[in-house]
């Protein structure tokens, strides 16, 4: 009861950020050592957390606006920004900033990774006023990275974490550009390499959580070094299992479910050790509470906020609901696990996102299994061919490609298959009847399996169907179809995943043009992306386009491209196209070149 007294308390403290002495949390903390309640430990945690969260706050000093040039620490790995973009995350004294870079400095920031240190000259600016994103992480303000002047490495232990990613990236050089990027998101969390398609395809089939790391990971990391330490003392595996979690956190970048995994992982070894064992029910509460004294601004974070909830759902609802269900055992436990945790995540997934995907609970069904030996199997294989490589690489990497091969069709079928989304209504009533599910008999329980195979049958529908005309895409362009015929017109800047994502969204099964009307880089990435889901799609663009096997149309010009015809003008000043499909002419609105 103390452990979720403290969960409940840190939570409020660190969401309402209290204003409170120091001498009040001393005072406090002496009151739980003398009177050790669980309302004690409820308001102490709180005032805990809100003190700590007001000293970050406070400690969120922006810079002075101006030129810049110091050593600063990467705390994260360089990822892409837009088309031709770096952007990364750095400790610059007590401060954390983000930074970018764009041209060749970007080239120059990508060849490092987090844990090394860089001499930057740049611009700084102070974080804009209210901009939680940037509070959240702590991040006081933003460095315009001009010239990366010097380099030089970071601490040893880091060294170590970067060469062992450096050496599972290496291993992973047989499998394909798709595969390599999916097996490193889901090893290490490295997904800077995913492309718009794989990204979109698991997300809509509810499989995001895979490319990245969870508890899932600490789990199986776990499960490699605790047999090998089953006959040392309690102390040294206590040691042992420590540091290889610490250093598991530092491996992954230290994402916010990482955190949350590797606490939750040694409250328990910690009890183990100790001749304690805690249950999962206790030692995610002492885990939560834990690490919010640590980082109390993580209540805010979105990934923390779905680690806990999909944890909690397993750890109190998957026992109930597999003692509820027929079947073999090993089929019951895995429905209820991912029920439960889809059931947990749910009301986050709703507020945030809008309707989730129905297919995320047969996709999570079928990839799940699969999920764990790939983790396994990819970290220890993936060390081995990456110091080997060559024929060997290869050949330990065919049963990765396998398992790769079932978790990335499950997601591309479930993406596209059949659509069916759930709201917030109906959530609430499978929710209610899974609950009657658990706790009734006789006949609610048939009347609950019924009620929630009626609303998986109301929320099935098939794919939307584009009408002939103009469909404006929010964010991306304009599509321009006629009866058989679908035209893609892009707008300024739009984002490969929210061209793939918004072409799925309405139904677009077929491409037969894309006119990128700028032509630039962004332009070159969202063609590239809508041929990887699409196949060879042709399309035009403006003189001195960098859209590969695009045909340049100047002004005036006429092209046919598989029975349309597309005639090139200027605008309000900007390049655009009239697409015709046989006799009916579609206009298509000018977009800012």
């Amino acid at each position: 009861m103390k452990a979720h007294a403290a969960m409940i308390g840190a939570v409020a403290g660190a969401w309402w950020v209290p204003s409170v002495h120091w001498a009040i949390v001393g005072l406090g903390l002496g009151l739980v050592v003398v009177w050790p309640r669980a309302v004690t430990v409820l308001v102490v945690a709180a005032l805990v957390c809100g003190f700590l969260a007001n000293r970050s706050l406070v400690a969120l000093d922006p810079p002075v606006a101006g030129p810049f040039e110091q050593w600063v620490t990467l705390t994260s790995d360089p990822r892409p920004l837009g088309s031709h973009g770096i952007r990364a995350r750095a400790k610059w004294g007590a401060r954390y900033v983000s930074l970018s870079a764009h041209g060749p400095t970007a080239g120059h920031l990508d060849d490092h990774l987090a844990g090394d240190q860089v001499l930057i000259r740049g611009t700084v600016s102070p974080a804009r006023r209210g901009d939680d994103w940037a509070r959240w992480r702590h991040e006081v303000g933003s460095i315009s990275v001009a010239e990366v002047v010097d380099s030089a490495p970071g601490s040893l232990v880091s060294r170590f974490a970067n060469g062992i990613r450096r050496r599972l990236s290496a291993g992973a050089e047989p499998l394909d550009r798709n595969d390599r990027s999916v097996f490193l998101g889901m090893v290490i969390g490295d997904d800077r390499d995913q492309s718009a398609v794989v990204a979109d395809d698991f997300r809509a089939a509810g499989l995001g959580h895979l490319l990245v790391v969870s508890g899932q990971n600490v789990a199986f990391v776990l499960a490699i070094f605790a047999p090998a330490l089953s006959r040392t003392r309690p102390g040294v595996r206590l040691v042992v299992l420590m540091v290889v979690l610490l250093f598991f956190a530092l491996l992954t970048r230290f994402e916010p479910s990482v955190l949350r995994a590797v606490a939750m992982a040694a409250v328990g070894v910690g009890g183990t050790a100790l001749g304690a064992p805690i249950d999962g029910r206790k030692g995610l509460s002492a885990a939560i509470a834990a690490v919010l004294v640590i980082d109390p601004f993580l209540v805010h974070v979105l990934a923390f906020q779905l680690s806990a909830a999909a944890t909690a759902g397993i750890v109190w609802g998957s026992g109930p609901l597999a003692a509820r269900l027929r079947g073999p055992g090993p089929l019951r436990v895995a429905i209820a696990t991912t029920v439960s945790a889809q059931l947990a995540v749910a009301p986050l997934l709703l507020f945030t996102f809008g309707p989730m995907p129905l297919a995320s609970l047969g996709a999570n069904l079928l990839a799940g299994p699969v999920s764990g030996p790939l983790l396994v199997w990819g970290f220890t294989a993936g060390l081995v061919a990456g110091m080997f490589g060559g024929p060997v690489a290869a050949l330990l990497q065919t049963p990765t490609e396998l398992m790769l091969w079932w978790v990335r069709s499950v997601a591309r079928l479930a993406a596209h298959g059949p659509q069916a989304t759930i709201a917030a209504t109906s959530m609430m009533v499978v929710a209610g009847s899974l609950a009657a599910l658990m706790i009734g008999a006789g006949k609610v329980r048939l009347a609950a399996v019924a009620v929630i195979s009626a609303v998986a049958v109301v929320s099935l529908h098939g794919a939307p169907v584009v009408p002939p005309g103009y469909t404006e895409l929010a964010d991306v362009g304009q599509l321009v179809k006629s009866n058989d015929q679908v035209v893609l017109i892009l707008h300024d800047l739009a984002w490969p995943r929210d061209v793939v994502s918004s072409l799925r969204l309405v139904g677009v099964r077929r491409l037969d043009l894309v006119v990128a009307t700028d032509g630039d880089a962004a332009d070159a990435q969202a063609v590239l992306a809508i041929r990887e889901r699409y196949g060879p799609v042709p399309a035009i663009a403006p003189p001195l386009h960098r859209v590969p096997g695009a045909r340049t149309l100047r002004v005036g010009q006429v092209a046919s491209i598989d029975g349309i015809s597309a005639a090139a003008e200027t605008r309000a000043g900007a390049w655009t196209a009239t697409v015709r499909f046989g006799a009916t002419t579609e206009d298509s609105q000018s977009a800012s070149g």
